[in-house]
């Protein structure tokens, strides 16, 4: 197997302060958003990427751990904005159907905190993939979420986007077809010699 990292990228990733952030590039009604996983504005790979962290505390956006897939289980990336104002709970509201479907591209890149020197190995892309309609939550008056997933292309192979396991969204997807109404059910068979 081909070793993806030079001696030179090999040194730099031992240095004692490496970091990783993520990045999105993320197709949106209002046109390319490119944000990454820190706080303030940087340029990687020629493009400026925006911080999505609010140091001042006014908003605070998490990240979920990205696994790596596994037989049976397609990656994806969850991201939760709190502190949402009502104006941005509103405009989300509106363009939830526009946004769902619409592509994604998550990359990584590693970053030395005492100089704030990136990678020169640029950019890897971890996959391509595609947003969920955001899941919008409150809790009184003052709580306020947004969340969504940014799925791999692997979960999208599996079913059309968002659907479910379930027999009704089968028929959905192949009228006609009945083969998940017996998944989980007991099956007899009975055999007249």
């Amino acid at each position: 197997m081909a070793n993806q990292f030079s001696d030179d990228d090999r040194a730099f990733l031992r240095r004692p302060h490496i970091s990783r952030v993520w990045f999105a590039e993320l197709d949106l009604p209002s046109g390319i958003s490119r944000l990454h996983s820190g706080a303030g504005r940087v340029t990687v790979a020629g493009y400026e990427w925006r911080g999505i962290t609010d140091p001042g505390g006014s908003q605070l956006v998490s990240v979920g751990a990205v696994e790596e897939p596994r037989f049976g289980v397609a990656a994806k990336v969850d991201i939760v904005i709190s502190g949402v104002n009502i104006d941005l709970l509103r405009y989300i509201k509106d363009i939830a159907r526009e946004i769902e479907g619409r592509a994604a591209n998550i990359y990584w890149c590693a970053f030395d905190q005492e100089t704030a020197e990136p990678w020169s190995g640029g950019l890897k892309k971890l996959w391509p993939g595609k947003l969920s309609s955001p899941v919008i939550r409150w809790a009184g008056t003052g709580v306020r979420t947004i969340a969504f997933s940014i799925e791999g292309p692997w979960q999208s192979q599996n079913y059309s986007f968002g659907g479910k396991w379930n027999p009704a969204d089968q028929r959905r997807r192949y009228p006609g077809d009945k083969g998940l109404d017996f998944v989980g059910v007991k099956v007899q068979e009975l055999i007249k010699a």
